[in-house]
């Protein structure tokens, strides 16, 4: 049986990317989990910026929905800033929250799964790489998901295997 989860982006176009991703997960045999239907809103649901106290409201109203969990997906912004950046996500979710809550933080940014999919490396930012060589615009990040490699992101990438083990559990 599917499990149901909600799951809240930074990234605005994170959304559509992750419903599309579901789906060929899915579609692959690697995944099986959907998106709960939510009553008066999308899901995924773009978050506010972290210290705005909409994201504990967003998160006890999901809870009503009664999904397996909720998937909180932030980017790391870079190697030094990853463990702040995970603590700032935790202290966010509030403690009398009873459906269960996972967090998946990138080490960068969503744009490391297509970067390494493509086999690029970056000096600063998995984004800035991607403009450079494909003049790549955040509107465009749905549009990759067909060109993630799932064996060269397993094989290479941290949060992708953090990802397929949250959604796999």
């Amino acid at each position: 049986m599917a499990r149901e989860i909600v799951i809240i982006t930074e990234d605005a176009y994170g959304g559509e990317f992750f419903k599309r991703l579901l789906n060929r997960l899915r579609s692959e045999g690697l995944a099986d989990i959907r998106l709960k239907k939510l009553s008066g809103r999308k899901n995924p649901i773009h978050a506010p910026y972290l210290c705005n106290p909409k994201l504990g409201k967003i998160l006890r109203a999901s809870e009503i929905s009664n999904p397996d969990f909720i998937l909180l997906v932030y980017d790391g912004d870079g190697p030094s800033n990853y463990k702040f950046r995970r603590r700032d996500v935790e202290k966010h979710i509030p403690r009398n929250i009873k459906t269960p809550v996972k967090i998946l933080l990138f080490g960068y940014e969503i744009e490391e799964w297509i970067c390494r999919s493509l086999g690029y490396n970056w000096a600063t930012k998995p984004s800035d790489e991607l403009k450079r060589r494909e003049g790549y615009a955040k509107h465009n990040l749905p549009d990759y998901v067909d060109k993630l490699d799932f064996k060269k992101l397993k094989n290479k990438c941290k949060s992708f295997r953090e990802f397929l083990k949250i959604v796999g559990d």
